[in-house]
């Protein structure tokens, strides 16, 4: 779901908007046909709020993009890709004047629950965040500008820690010769 927001001094009167826009994504289309509504949403957010020089784009992930062998393999990478979307778009609209957000809640009280025949009831209740509280945080989290927001993370440093150590795999990630321990 991409919730796109017009008036950050005003988030919490947003608008979600879950209809298809007919336009492909940065002006391509998937070779496949696969265009995902998640795209042409973002896109076309992205598009009228760099026009206009503001606005923000909450995109709803889930924690299961960092740990996926938590939920189901689909779901799963789904919100990975929520993720990645999030922050690729954030470096692509730098200086646009446009806030990204990715929204990466953990097991939060909705009908999701019933519609997947899951019983919510069986989770410890220390893991289940009312909707409200999920909500405000991430209300927070926009407003402080952070770009991903994890409603029940304690310690932000632990988010940041795992960023640097992603960093640093960066210079090695592309090589023009295999790592040693495959030859």
């Amino acid at each position: 779901m991409c919730i796109s927001l017009a008036n950050q001094k005003d988030a919490r009167n947003f608008q979600v908007r879950s209809s298809a826009i007919d336009a492909p994504f940065l002006t391509k289309k998937d070779k496949n046909g696969h265009n995902l509504v998640r795209n042409r949403l973002a896109a076309a957010a992205a598009g009228n709020f760099s026009a206009a020089g503001s606005g923000g784009i909450i995109n709803l992930g889930s924690v299961v993009a960092l740990a996926p062998e938590m939920f189901n393999a689909v779901y799963s990478a789904t919100k990975a890709y929520v993720l990645s979307l999030t922050q690729t778009l954030a470096s692509e609209l730098s200086g646009s004047g446009v806030q990204l957000q990715a929204l990466m809640p953990g097991v939060t009280r909705t009908e999701i629950w019933e519609r997947s025949g899951t019983d919510a009831s069986a989770l410890p209740p220390s893991m289940i965040m009312e909707v409200g509280e999920m909500v405000d945080a991430a209300l927070a989290g926009f407003d402080q500008g952070e770009l991903v927001t994890i409603p029940s993370l304690p310690n932000a440093a632990d988010w940041d820690t795992f960023v640097a150590a992603r960093a640093a795999l960066g210079a090695n990630l592309s090589r023009n010769q295999a790592a040693a321990r495959y030859k």
